[in-house]
């Protein structure tokens, strides 16, 4: 897990320092934020609908990569930048 300060400097989690670092950083409240949620990326979907089979195809994820790239490159030149990003809901198209 990375993250990065004012400066762009990156920090690495190593043994909860990244939690320590965020901790320390983010206990006051320093005013208004926004985040970002997303949903279904559902890596596998594009093959299912293609074929027009949508019980199966969960083996191809080219195309939900590339978009999946498309969206955080849009969210990094976003100024100013959301607090966090979270991403819910079906990540791939496929059972366990």
């Amino acid at each position: 897990i990375e993250a990065y300060g004012p400066q762009g400097c990156g920090k690495t989690s190593r043994q909860g320092s990244l939690i320590t670092y965020l901790q320390e950083k983010e206990r006051e409240w320093k005013g208004p934020f926004y985040f970002i949620q997303g949903a279904d990326p559902q890596f596998g979907l594009m093959k299912a609908w293609a074929t027009g089979d949508c019980d199966n195809g969960g083996d191809e994820w080219e195309q939900e990569i590339l978009l999946a790239e498309q969206a955080v490159q849009a969210i990094n030149k976003l100024n100013p930048k959301p607090k966090f990003f979270v991403l819910c809901g079906d990540l791939v198209h496929a059972m366990p």
